[in-house]
């Protein structure tokens, strides 16, 4: 079996070593771990990582920045967070740029392979939903309208989408929704992102009126076609 490439960026050095010769030795996976985003591009379009691990502060370098430029190149690698502060402002910006998951310092090896493991993994899937006169490519991202490219999805705008489309006219809950994008029970934490990334779907499905996503005060959210 091939082996699954991670890269790891943190500024400490020891911890890394830790991380790094753990997910190899005990999981066989391939790890690149560097202590700065110094030169990180290259290294990711050399490596071809499956997956990011990323500290939200390295050094005086900002993490989420960094893996804002990251998505815009490569939006289908996943991105894990991974920081000592819990600050709600800090977790929300950093799902809002396309992470897909935050994980608290000290790290739980068993919980960051869990992880890794959900968002690396290959389970098939449709190729692509359509409604009206859209269509979601559900491995390119790519959002079409009348076969006109809108946008590359970023993960939680093609999952929150996904899971409307797999449901309409039927409402959504933000629990359902929390399951879909986190794979956990909806948090306070995570509410400002979900109403962040419907927000953003309304205004990307404003082509057609005969669909529209209305908001089901205090339970969810439904997709009216």
């Amino acid at each position: 079996m091939e082996q699954l490439k991670v890269i790891f960026v943190d500024d400490d050095i020891h911890l890394g070593d830790f991380v790094s010769n753990i997910l190899e030795s005990e999981y066989n996976y391939k790890v690149h771990f560097q202590n700065t985003t110094i030169g990180i591009k290259p290294i990711i379009e050399d490596f071809a990582p499956d997956v990011i691990i990323l500290d939200v502060e390295i050094g005086d370098q900002n993490g989420i920045e960094t893996a804002k430029d990251i998505l815009t190149r490569h939006p289908q690698i996943p991105i894990l967070f991974v920081s000592s502060h819990s600050e709600e402002e800090l977790i929300t910006r950093g799902i809002d740029v396309g992470g897909n998951a935050y994980i608290p310092k000290p790290l739980s090896i068993p919980i960051l392979v869990s992880y890794i493991k959900r968002f690396t993994s290959n389970i098939p899937v449709e190729q692509s939903l359509i409604i009206s006169d859209y269509r979601l490519e559900l491995e390119s991202n790519n959002l079409y309208y009348k076969n006109r490219l809108l946008k590359k999805l970023s993960y939680f705008e093609k999952n929150a989408l996904e899971i409307l489309i797999q449901n309409p006219n039927q409402i959504v809950s933000k629990e359902q929704l929390a399951e879909k994008l986190w794979g956990h029970s909806l948090e306070k934490r995570n509410i400002a992102s979900i109403q962040n990334t419907l927000s953003k779907l309304r205004n990307l499905i404003n082509q057609n009126k005969s669909i529209k996503i209305d908001t089901v005060r205090g339970v969810g959210y439904l997709l009216v076609v």
